[in-house]
């Protein structure tokens, strides 16, 4: 009796925290305009130039990732991210880790290996560099992928799945029309 009881608390706090992740607001919303902050590029065709991708690629269409934590664990969004760009001509790509210079050498190593192509940046000043602060990203949130268009955001989600890719897959096509 007790094991049952304890694998359906245990199951409810699972539910629990799942729920509260997706309860995290997290980056600009649709219609907010982007603006520009500084990245040093790690991995793309900058490689170890600091930068503003927001900049650089203008009016494009973009997918952008804000991500939190280990590289390791967001390799499932890096790829998706990869193979979503080479699907749609035109649209640009960059994700930015939060945090700063002792994530170089992880970044490079999880390109190399999952053969990532789109630029993996870090923020010069870390974590809480000023600039990036405009784009409201939450220290709570995993990730945060914002897609734009002509300098305004068209959608958000945060904590992006495997589950919740299909809908930014989804959004990037709709956006593209």
């Amino acid at each position: 009796m007790f094991k049952k009881s304890g694998l359906a608390f245990a199951a409810a706090g699972l539910l629990a925290a799942s729920v509260m992740a997706a309860d995290v607001a997290s980056g600009l919303k649709p219609g907010d305009k982007v603006g520009a902050f500084q990245v040093v590029d790690v991995t793309g065709p900058k490689k170890g130039t600091e930068l503003c991708y927001r900049c650089a690629y203008g009016n494009a269409p973009v997918v952008a990732a804000f991500i939190k934590g280990d590289p390791a664990k967001a390799a499932g969004l890096l790829s998706g991210m990869q193979k979503l760009v080479g699907e749609h001509k035109g649209l640009q790509s960059f994700v930015v880790f939060m945090g700063g210079k002792d994530l170089r050498e992880p970044l490079e190593k999880l390109a190399a290996e999952k053969k990532i192509t789109i630029p993996l940046t870090i923020l010069p000043g870390g974590a809480d560099a000023s600039d990036i602060a405009a784009y409201k990203i939450s220290p709570e949130a995993q990730n945060t992928v914002l897609l734009w268009n002509k300098g305004a955001v068209r959608a958000n989600f945060v904590n992006v799945d495997r589950a919740k890719w299909s809908e930014v897959t989804t959004a990037a096509a709709d956006m593209l029309k």
